[in-house]
């Protein structure tokens, strides 16, 4: 599905720009990323997965609250993405592993699939690389 499609069908929609919301949703990020690593103490990775990516889609509604975007598609989000800053290299890596961590996420949640130490770490990681650069777009 396009982006075109995906606020055809209103899960993308447009709304005014309210840098509180852009604000909120980082700091919704950073405190998701804070349950996340605290969760590596007691080795509860499917967890840790799972906020993980709460954390990194935060950062992705960040970017779009930052364009006066809303979404209701976790899918959409990340088209919308992929679409819209498809010439920054940077940002499109994050929105890849975005992408893939939304399928993985799925398979965790509603399946579940197991979580690797590593995976989680990395998911960690990635969330906290995906803050910072979300953070350094919107400044």
């Amino acid at each position: 599905m396009k982006t075109s499609e995906c606020f055809g069908k209103g899960l993308l929609r447009k709304i005014p720009v309210e840098k509180e919301r852009v604000e909120s949703s980082l700091d919704l990020s950073a405190h998701y990323l804070e349950r996340a690593s605290g969760n590596l103490k007691i080795e509860y990775y499917d967890v840790i997965f799972l906020v993980a990516y709460n954390s990194m889609l935060q950062s992705a509604r960040a970017l779009l609250f930052n364009d006066g975007v809303k979404e209701r598609s976790h899918y959409c989000a990340v088209e919308y993405l992929r679409e819209k800053y498809s010439g920054d290299k940077d940002l499109g890596v994050f929105v890849e592993l975005l992408d893939n961590y939304r399928q993985n996420r799925h398979a965790t949640q509603y399946d579940g699939q197991l979580v690797t130490e590593k995976e989680a770490r990395e998911a960690v990681a990635d969330a906290l690389k995906f803050l910072a650069l979300a953070k350094r777009k919107i400044k």
